[in-house]
């Protein structure tokens, strides 16, 4: 647009320079003692033109011959720029495809050879990285002091060395040290989510599960962390805060800080039974187990409802029947159930159940189960016949018909137990 206005502007101005000349013809006289030259006003202002011009080019061919030094460095600076743009670029591209002596030795040259802080930290930064995957620590701490140094007081880049060294400090099962410097940047600025996620993770590798809890439900609520992964990791923190409480009245303080839906997970469900149980608090058990389980069914889970006092065997029952309306082919449901009715001496109930969890899946649980029914019920060669089969699946070894005698005795009499009065409930609870 510039050009067009300058270009209609001098136009202009030679047609107005031509139409007046032409209707105002005269000389211009030039003394010059002892000379005296005259010339037509057309031909003076030709020369003044011609002046200018000439003059406007020497002026300005003098200026660019002086500041030649100056462009001359200029260029060096944009080729040097584009130079550590190209190794920046390469060295890159080769740490994410593994070639990390390449990449070091790409971001070395290019931190050795700029000025400029932000791209020193960031060849650096990146070096120490490719050190850190070829697990050269010395090279890598050598490379973040570089990197720290250029970065100096700057609050816009001091923060990516923390976050980078606190990174690799982890991966070194370093953890203290890394919560130390992640703990030093929270300080001083905001805490963003990557910040967050590796304080969890310090936080983890240490053991301090009540850090975990909180960070884990906050990072969730902000969808910073997978729904499974952040339910894994609530899980685990709940179970170990319970399992790690010291007196019972702690135990229910951890427990009545959790969410429901934190409760039914499997992880601490099952944490949270086993201290209740040890506590003698058996309703509390049973209904966290039941609670649990009403959300999902699950062989842990099961199996820890299997396991019971006697007077909870039958409110335990009809729960479990609930559940099989629901879930009729289940196998470690009918397994749960046939656990259940052995230790309450229901003989044929408890047949009944273990076959139809047999017929779902086959499972050396399952045949000692029933082989343990069988002995309390005479039957000696059917519990042979099912200790074998879940000795070959529990060992892994399969057990041959000419070695019955030697591994089992003879197959007329039943295996030596204790008796059955004593041991029944308490053995087919605990198999």
């Amino acid at each position: 647009m510039r050009t067009w206005f300058w270009t209609l502007l001098l136009l202009v101005a030679a047609v107005g320079v031509a139409v007046g000349l032409r209707y105002h013809s005269g000389n211009v006289a030039l003394l010059l003692p002892p000379y005296r030259v005259e010339l037509s006003a057309s031909l003076a202002a030709l020369i003044l033109v011609v002046l200018f011009v000439v003059l406007y080019g020497a002026l300005r061919a003098i200026a660019w011959t002086l500041q030649l030094p100056v462009r001359v460095r200029r260029w060096r600076e944009r080729r040097a720029l584009a130079q550590q743009q190209e190794l920046l670029e390469r060295g890159w591209i080769n740490l994410l495809e593994g070639r990390y002596a390449k990449a070091e030795s790409d971001m070395s040259r290019v931190a050795g050879q700029t000025d400029v802080p932000s791209r020193r930290v960031l060849s650096s930064l990146s070096a120490a990285r490719a050190a850190h995957a070829m697990q050269e620590f010395e090279r890598r701490d050598a490379l973040i002091a570089q990197a720290r140094e250029a970065a100096g007081n700057d609050a816009s880049l001091t923060p990516a060395v923390t976050i980078v060294e606190a990174e690799m400090l982890l991966d070194q099962q370093r953890p203290e040290e890394a919560l130390a410097l992640l703990s030093q940047l929270h300080e001083n600025g905001p805490r963003h989510l990557h910040t967050l996620r590796l304080t969890l993770r310090a936080h983890r590798d240490l053991g301090h599960w009540g850090e975990v809890l909180k960070l884990a439900r906050n990072l969730s609520k902000r969808n910073a962390l997978h729904p499974v992964a952040g339910s894994r990791m609530i899980a685990q923190a709940a179970a170990e805060l319970l399992r790690s409480a010291n007196d019972p009245g702690a135990r229910r303080a951890i427990w009545k800080d959790l969410k429901d839906d934190e409760r039914v997970l499997p992880e601490v469900a099952l944490a949270g039974a086993a201290v209740f149980e040890a506590d003698g608090d058996e309703l509390r058990t049973r209904t966290i187990l039941e609670n649990a389980l009403d959300a999902q069914l699950t062989p842990e889970l099961l199996r820890a409802y299997a396991r019971c006092s006697p007077d909870q065997i039958q409110p335990r029952l009809e729960k479990a029947e609930g559940w099989l309306r629901e879930s009729p082919n289940d196998p470690d449901l009918l397994q749960a159930l046939g656990t259940l009715c052995l230790c309450g001496r229901l003989w044929g109930p408890a047949q009944r159940y273990l076959e139809r969890s047999l017929g779902e899946r086959d499972d050396p649980r399952t045949h000692a189960l029933l082989a343990s029914l069988y002995d309390r019920t005479d039957r000696a060669a059917e519990a042979v016949r099912h200790w074998r089969l879940a000795t070959e699946g529990m060992i892994g070894v399969p057990v041959l018909k000419a070695d019955d005698a030697v591994l089992f005795g003879p197959t007329s009499a039943s295996p030596q137990f204790e008796s059955e009065e004593a041991v029944a409930p308490d053995r087919a609870a605990g198999l």
